[in-house]
């Protein structure tokens, strides 16, 4: 049986029950139409007519559009859930095996064991480990925490499935449980019809804290404390939900003030459930252990403690988390004196894991602004870090220490922002945020002027992928992110300064994403060095943490994958020479300078973009509280006021991801694909791990990408030269970039080292590629004054995001 055999099976009933829930719900004619559809788009994939797909969907109403719309997105839905249930899975089945999992902190205690690394050597990087993730509001995400939970019960059905012994009878009733979810799913309207306000992505936030990362921990702080000993609280989390008030009106001291007290009243309820499952347990009398000193007129002394705690906690008396951690390990050395060791190693150790870990606050919460507003504060800036002050009384300096400052240029902009703080009472640590190439290219300079101003033990610096993706393109602001930390590591080390770079990540590879542990590796060595601080947004969130299994699975990668960037020698971070920088300076001056030709440089190219995507329609889409613009950089002009999230967004809807590749082809082939050249591309590639990643994600992007689909996009700009020129141009770097990565890889064809990958993108085009088909017409339609089409448009968006598990 092969490896994703069960992977296979799942997929065929959920799709098979869905056919079941679709004629019951619509009939039968409906489903006829959406098999009929998918056939088309199956023969358009290999050498059909793609006329006879548009023809057919063009032949719909709007209604029966809609119907077919929500048919593929919910199919897509059940594939994403099978897919990472699979994930799940497929890590039990190694660890039956006796394989070392992927990415794992045993791989990583393999790997450090195989290079030689010393016990004590591993136990002092153990207390030296901290990792963060930091989850944002951007909105990115479209689906809603009703359509979450429902995943969450299919997932769990599917679980049930899996145990071979299962009854014949049992597994009737749970395929009829999958039924109703799926019926349910349907019945939802998975559209929201109001934009979601702050305090939505506050509780939306929060629903992964309760349904997943709080489930994540205990395993994972036991696999920590098997080597590394003081590794625990090496995790923690952070938030910019409620916190962000860069461009988001809707963000300021209230917001800040609900967030931290809903995180609050959320972690005691869950420390107190978690409490009264332990009290109903624990009966140990004194008449069997002996007498406790420490609880002398007490007959079941443990259960007194935990009742205590309890109530302290229900009359919210600790200050913060750091009051309950010392009261649950003084309850542990108590156990363990009265020779209760194993409980104590039970379900207690996963309560104390979890207090080091969450605290009172859950996560860290991170105030942002943009540096414009640093020097013109108004009322809302100077209300926000007063809150924050108050919040730091309330909560404690560790629910709420940084002040991120967006497009940051000069240290003024850092060192005013903190002023401004400390008059607002507030102790906030100014935080970089790098956005642009040139801002990246002096990150330098800019981190020794703040150290040489205000001089500091610490210091945080974030790159954004984002904005530096938009503004340079791909290739080129990867390089600048890795010289800019190569350069700040120096600082660091020169300064004896402990630098932590916050890695601005998005879910896209135009933002930044991929695979987190390969990004962790591919950073310069001394970079992160244990430290690591990323974020995570949008449907990455869900996708990633959904489920608690899989929240385990992507959290115990990242922490491994930073353990592993202490010890660079072992590992290899280092480039094979010299050289290899010399390369990719080389590739990223020629990547820039068609980018910006293209993207910048051209004054038609904003004309074509908006009737060549779906730009204008995003904004109908319901899914965040933040406007998609900028209103600090509206009057530079209309690309420069776009934020990143909707350019990528925008590109990804009409399966062109221009931002993740546009340019490379051009880099790779000036700088040459044979010979010698070549040769040392493909080196660089096998050795480099910067390399690696940054030519996998390119293959894995373009692997996405169908210009078959985007072609049709084309007749929704108006006819002219400047239509068939940019298309042309985008055309040919296309095709260029997929050679140059076929040539790198050595392989005949993307994603071939890769079949489960590979396999996985096939099986969604026919389904996919209607969406698209649909949309192109509902696009021509809304543009034509087509009120009707609204509704269909928005269902395509949405079901095109969830198609490709991407939006920005």
């Amino acid at each position: 049986m092969s490896a994703d055999s069960a992977l296979r099976a799942n997929v065929r009933l959920l799709g098979d029950t869905l056919g079941r829930v679709l004629v019951e719900q619509e009939g039968q004619e409906m489903l006829d139409d959406e098999e009929r559809i998918r056939s088309l788009a199956r023969d358009a994939r290999t050498g059909g007519s793609r006329v006879a797909l548009g023809e057919a969907v063009a032949a719909l109403d709007h209604d029966r559009q809609a119907a077919v719309l929500r048919a593929f997105a919910l199919f897509f839905q059940l594939v994403n859930i099978a897919e990472q249930h699979h994930r799940i899975r497929r890590r039990r089945e190694y660890e039956a095996e006796g394989r070392i999992p992927h990415e794992s902190l045993a791989e990583a205690y393999d790997q450090l064991d195989r290079g030689g690394v010393e016990q004590s050597a591993l136990q002092a990087a153990g207390g030296r480990l901290r990792v963060e993730l930091v989850l944002t509001a951007h909105p990115t995400e479209a689906t809603r925490r009703t359509v979450l939970e429902a995943h969450r019960r299919v997932a769990a059905h599917l679980a049930r499935l899996d145990d071979d012994g299962t009854p014949e009878s049992e597994r009737q009733r749970v395929e009829e449980a999958l039924a109703e979810e799926i019926t349910l799913l349907w019945q939802t309207d998975e559209i929201r019809s109001k934009r979601p306000r702050v305090v939505d992505e506050i509780r939306q936030g929060l629903w992964f804290f309760e349904q997943s990362f709080w489930n994540a921990i205990p395993d994972l702080d036991r696999a920590l404390g098997d080597r590394l000993g003081g590794a625990g609280g090496a995790l923690r989390f952070g938030s910019w939900i409620g916190g962000d008030l860069d461009g988001n009106p809707n963000v300021g001291s209230e917001t800040i003030e609900d967030a931290l007290e809903r995180a609050r009243r959320l972690a005691r309820d869950l420390y107190r459930e978690e409490l009264r499952a332990l009290g109903a347990a624990w009966g140990m009398s004194t008449t069997v252990i002996g007498p406790v000193a420490e609880r002398a007129d007490n007959d079941e002394p443990f259960r007194s403690i935990l009742v205590e705690i309890w109530e302290r906690l229900g009359a919210d008396e600790y200050a913060d988390g750091t009051e309950l951690v010392a009261d649950l390990d003084d309850l542990d050395t108590l156990l363990r004196a009265h020779r209760g060791e194993r409980v104590a190693n039970g379900r207690l150790a996963d309560l104390r894991a979890r207090a080091r870990t969450f605290g009172l606050h859950l996560a860290k919460l991170d105030v942002r602004v943009h540096a414009s507003a640093i020097h013109q504060p108004d009322d809302r800036l100077r209300a926000t870090l007063a809150a924050a002050s108050r919040a730091q009384v309330r909560h404690g300096a560790g629910a709420i220490d940084r002040l991120i400052v967006s497009m940051t240029r000069t240290a003024d902009d850092v060192l005013d922002a903190e002023a401004l703080a400390r008059e607002a009472g507030a102790s906030l640590q100014g935080v970089p945020l790098l956005e642009t190439i040139a801002d990246l290219r002096a990150a330098g300079s800019l981190v020794e002027e703040i150290l040489d101003r205000s001089p500091r033990s610490k210091l945080e610096v974030m790159v954004g992928y984002s904005d530096s993706g938009k503004d340079g393109g791909y290739l080129t602001a990867q390089w600048e992110i890795y010289r800019a930390q190569e350069e700040l590591a120096r600082i660091a080390e020169a300064r004896g300064v402990e630098v932590t770079v916050f890695h601005g990540r998005g879910g896209s590879a135009g933002r930044g994403g991929g695979p987190t542990h390969a990004g962790i590796l591919a950073q310069p060595s001394g970079a992160v060095d244990g430290r690591l601080k990323l974020t995570e947004q949008g449907e990455t969130i869900a996708f990633k943490y959904g489920l608690a299994g899989l929240a385990e699975r992507n959290l115990e990668a990242a922490v491994s994958g930073t353990l592993l960037t202490m010890f660079p020698d072992v590992v290899g971070l280092e480039p094979p020479n010299a050289g290899a920088r010399d390369t990719m300076a080389e590739l990223a001056e020629v990547a820039l300078a068609t980018y910006r030709a293209l993207v910048w440089d051209d004054p038609a190219f904003p004309a074509f973009f908006r009737c060549f995507t779906p730009l204008d329609e995003l904004a109908l889409l319901e899914i965040g509280s933040r406007p998609s613009s900028r209103p600090e950089a509206a009057a530079a002009g209309e690309l420069e006021a776009l934020r990143a999230i909707p350019w990528v967004f925008s590109w990804t809807q009409n399966r062109c991801l221009l931002p993740a590749w546009y340019g490379c082809g051009s880099a790779f082939h000036a700088y040459g694909l044979d010979g010698e050249r070549l040769a040392w591309l493909r080196r660089l590639y096998l050795e480099w791990p910067f390399f690696r990643a940054l030519v996998e994600n390119l293959e894995m992007t373009l692997a996405k990408s169908s210009f078959e689909i985007a072609e049709s996009y084309v007749s929704l700009v108006p006819a002219g030269a400047d239509r068939d020129r940019f298309w042309a141009s985008l055309s040919d770097e296309h095709r260029g970039t997929v050679e140059a990565v076929l040539a790198i890889v050595e392989a005949d064809e993307l994603l071939d080292r890769h079949p489960v990958v590979q396999r996985s993108i096939r099986l969604r085009n026919p389904y996919v590629d209607p969406m698209n088909a649909i949309q192109v017409d509902l696009l021509r339609g809304w543009r034509g004054g087509d009120e009707a089409a609204k509704r269909p448009l928005l269902r395509s968006i949405a079901g095109i995001a969830a198609a490709l598990r991407n939006t920005g």
